[in-house]
């Protein structure tokens, strides 16, 4: 297990660090149940699991995907009530003024993102080899009125973030790992996820309204191999089989 010394070492590290390059032959070291970092001057330790989920903790991060939140997204407008011809005015004047609040943010490790075609050892082992096309998205999700393209624009603009981008997996002979007989694997990475939850508002200062809600998604960048990829850690997600389908470890239904 980490000490709390040197979690917070690692911590302070990888805040102010820029990114380093993963050795490929790292991911073919991988044992069964090891995680390669893929952030930060941490990028390249390979951890346990225990380890992996003191770090998490360490950080706050939750080491389950939480359910989305329908409760909050779920929203009706009210129907506007007209009282007088000033207030419509005013409506006319100040009803294309929009912004957004941003109410709750979540971290924490999101489903299985496979990087590998299901690889099944029959008669002895076979190696599983990253493949290029897998990929993964950051993203926001939109209830009510609202331009999906208005709020990224915000949110990348508040955070940082671009969230239209898409990262995909591209092959390397040296990303690989030796799957056993009479199991099969996944090369995959448990990406780390920032969720945040938020309102659109509509109108002018001291009289907003709301008129929708959002959900965003952002993966994080990192790195393997000297290919951009999202951050979190790499792993293989084994199970004892013989053939395909294979359902994730982390997270719900099949791989491709």
């Amino acid at each position: 297990m980490l000490s709390h010394a040197l979690v917070s070492l690692l911590l302070a590290a990888a805040a102010a660090a820029a990114p380093a390059q993963i050795d490929p032959a790292a991911i073919e070291g991988l044992t069964p149940g090891d995680l390669l970092l893929t952030e930060g001057e941490l990028a390249g330790q390979i951890l346990n699991a225990t380890a992996w989920k003191d770090l998490l903790a360490a950080e706050g991060i939750l080491l389950e995907t939480p359910e989305v939140d329908h409760d909050y997204l779920n929203f009706t407008a009210p129907e506007a009530v007209e009282t007088s011809a000033e207030p419509s005015l005013k409506k006319r004047q100040c009803s294309k003024t929009t912004s957004i609040i941003t109410d709750k943010t979540e971290r924490f490790v999101d489903w299985d993102v496979q990087m590998s075609p299901i690889v099944c050892g029959s008669g002895g082992p076979m190696d599983v080899t990253v493949t290029s096309g897998f990929s993964v998205a950051n993203g926001v999700t939109v209830q009510g009125s609202g331009s999906p393209t208005f709020i990224a624009g915000r949110l990348s603009a508040t955070f940082g973030v671009s969230f239209t981008r898409t990262w995909t997996t591209q092959y390397s002979v040296a990303t690989k790992v030796t799957i056993n007989d009479g199991e099969c694997g996944v090369i995959v990475t448990n990406p780390l996820t920032t969720r945040r939850y938020g309102r659109t508002m509509e109108g002018c200062p001291g009289s907003f309204r709301q008129i929708g809600t959002w959900m965003a998604d952002d993966h994080g960048s990192g790195s393997y191999a000297g290919v951009d990829w999202i951050s979190g850690a790499i792993t293989t997600c084994r199970k004892k089989q013989r053939w395909a389908p294979m359902t994730r470890c982390h997270g719900e239904g099949e791989f491709k």
